[in-house]
């Protein structure tokens, strides 16, 4: 048996003990322990690994993940807390192996009965995944480590309306010396000024005022434009509860972005993301989402990308053990912060577009544990003929999962 196979072996075996065999785990938590417990294991087929337009690679992965949460009340603070590593192998590509820690804090804290607020920290790694690279990387392994941190204060000059400020800053670096990404390591911080209306049936609405800036300090300070970005943003957010089977949430705003010496790379206009959640029967659940978004964009000829997209989501309740599910997704990405001059003027209509379709099968035999089965279709396309040699590709998936929660 050749060591890929023998490699493969393991992992399967491996896998199938961390997804059966906590079964037999006696201890559980008790209703209101402040520590639960996580285990859960994946494995996964992905036709075209690589996301290639040509020469597709398909392979085998098991994932598997181990994690606490502490969730806690002292009078009137609340305390969360987790921390979780994930370990992924690949069955033929194993220069890919990695492990993925994830930690997360946050203190809700209250101060009599007009002062409230959060203080909060994440850190997480993550692999990057082969569809947001570019040719020559798409033999790299890029994992990518971001960090934020975010505190905010309001004050409840009335038991339904408060005014504050909130900000936050992140961190976006990639590990293991990934020398590719580089120059799409950036800093940002964020600063709000809040208005938040919260009635008494639980409702809730807030307008704020934002303002974004962001670097990206390993570009030089002659790219101009390239390196450094100012964001302002006036959004209304919230989560409503429509009708007895319908809840909105979500935000809907207006964004500015502006280039000191870059005008033809500005953008104003309207962003957002909503999500519906219809319950018309309780074997039937629709969620609806939408989403007009701008962000750092990881490429090193572009500062943001503006995406567009639209994913439903039914699920059929067909007994108290069993869901059946489907998604549908629609993404198109508009790489509108563009430098004609760092692209040669070769891709400054660059626009890209992406439609998924899956199913998905859950079973939930105890409230501890469940498995899920599915299966996902993914095809991008893009309007640049260049590029769309290396853009353009087309992708199955199908996984078996399980976890187990005590």
């Amino acid at each position: 048996m050749s060591n890929s196979k023998q490699h493969g072996l393991v992992v399967l075996l491996g896998g199938f003990v961390t997804l059966f065999g906590v079964q037999g785990t006696p201890a559980f938590a008790a209703e209101g322990d402040a520590f639960k417990f996580s285990a859960s294991q994946m494995f996964s087929w992905d036709s075209n690994l690589y996301r290639t337009k040509h020469d597709a690679e398909s392979e085998w992965m098991s994932t598997t993940s181990a994690g606490a949460n502490f969730d806690k009340e002292y009078g009137r603070q609340v305390v969360h807390a987790g921390l979780s590593v994930s370990r992924t192998l690949f069955q033929s590509n194993s220069e890919l192996n990695s492990t993925s820690p994830d930690a997360r804090f946050r203190w809700d804290w209250r101060v009599g009965d007009h002062w409230s607020g959060v203080l909060g920290y994440s850190y997480g790694e993550s692999f990057v995944g082969f569809d947001n690279l570019g040719a020559d990387e798409r033999e790299s392994h890029v994992m990518r480590r971001l960090a934020r941190f975010d505190a905010g204060a309001n004050y409840w000059f009335h038991p339904d309306w408060a005014v504050g400020v909130s900000g936050a800053t992140v961190r976006n670096r990639y590990r293991d010396g990934n020398a590719y990404r580089r120059n799409d390591e950036y800093d940002m911080r964020e600063a709000n000024l809040n208005l938040t209306y919260r009635p008494s049936t639980g409702n809730r609405i807030v307008f704020s005022l934002r303002d974004e800036e962001g670097q990206y300090p390993e570009r030089k300070k002659e790219d101009g434009s390239l390196r450094d970005w100012q964001q302002r943003d006036a959004r209304l957010s919230g989560e409503w509860q429509l009708t007895g089977v319908t809840r909105l949430s979500g935000y809907i705003g207006y964004t500015q972005r502006e280039y000191d010496y870059a005008s033809g790379r500005d953008f104003h206009g309207l962003t957002g993301r909503i999500g519906v959640n219809w319950t018309p029967t309780p074997k039937a659940i629709v969620n609806l989402a939408w989403r007009r978004e701008i962000g750092a964009d990881q490429d090193q000829v572009s500062n943001y990308a503006v995406t567009h997209s639209w994913t439903l989501q039914p699920t059929w309740v067909v007994t108290d053990k069993i869901r059946l599910g489907a998604t549908l997704r629609y993404l198109q990405r508009d790489y509108r912060g563009t430098s004609p001059v760092a692209c040669s003027g070769i891709c400054q209509l660059r626009d890209e577009h992406t439609e998924s379709y899956g199913v998905h099968l859950q079973y939930l035999p105890t409230s501890y544990f469940d498995l899920a089965l599915g299966f996902q279709y993914d095809e991008r396309g893009s309007d640049s003929k260049l590029l769309s040699e290396y853009r353009d590709y087309r992708a199955r998936t199908a996984w078996l999962s399980g976890n187990f929660t005590f």
